[in-house]
């Protein structure tokens, strides 16, 4: 990997339904750690589907893929790296609705060696962080989109991830909540130097980013 550099992809491909389909047509892209990047592109352009490969939630084709020094192709068990490595939010935030908010953001802490006080007080600051410490026994069905999705962004953040992947994370949401979604993004990769990766096709949510990537027919447009 190149010095500077977090993800490292070069002619990427996947295809679906025996090959017939190609979501990603020889994708080639170097994003910086600490960058914030917006991916855009219509649907079916392969965007979501290039995140999920970046976060390892998706196997390629053929190609190189490096992110955060862990070879994709090469690495057979990526499940240490996707709980370590990577934050995930995704449009419908998946939060498990018979927990607590402080128990979901919690869960992704599991198997890490934490002590319970630890992954408690940790959840607990990262509730305080996206303002609602004051749910946190709440269910989930108790709250608003908004402030579910708020939720998620403290359970991506439980491990220190050096990656936010973010699918349409205000997708769902109304234009006051998804501003203030996408405000706590914002701050968190200022403050804390976190390398954000954005897919959206909203170009006003894409220009908060340093730098967009267009995606169309599964390749870079430059």
């Amino acid at each position: 990997m190149n010095n500077g550099n977090i993800v490292e992809i070069t002619n990427l491909k996947k295809g679906y339904d025996k090959g017939k389909i190609k979501a990603l047509n020889g994708i080639d892209i170097q994003i910086r750690k600490g960058e914030f990047v917006s991916i855009i592109g219509p649907s079916g352009s392969g965007k979501s589907t290039l995140l999920n490969m970046i976060g390892a939630l998706d196997t390629a084709d053929d190609g190189l893929i490096t992110v955060a020094g862990n070879d994709l192709m090469l690495k057979k068990d990526l499940s240490d790296f996707r709980s370590k490595k990577i934050g995930f939010i995704f449009q419908l935030h998946n939060l498990i609705p018979n927990l607590s908010v402080l128990e979901n953001v919690i869960i992704p802490m599991y198997g890490n060696g934490y002590k319970s006080s630890h992954m408690s007080k940790r959840a607990m600051k990262l509730l305080k962080y996206v303002k609602l410490e004051d749910k946190a026994e709440r269910k989930p069905t108790e709250l608003s989109g908004g402030e579910r999705q708020r939720v998620a962004i403290a359970r991506a953040l439980a491990n220190n991830p050096s990656i936010i992947l973010a699918d349409e994370p205000t997708g769902s949401l109304d234009s006051k909540n998804g501003k203030m979604v996408l405000e706590r993004l914002k701050e968190l990769h200022e403050k804390e130097n976190v390398t954000l990766i954005m897919v959206t096709h909203d170009m006003n949510v894409a220009a908060m980013a340093e730098r967009t990537i267009e995606v169309l027919d599964g390749q870079v447009q430059t």
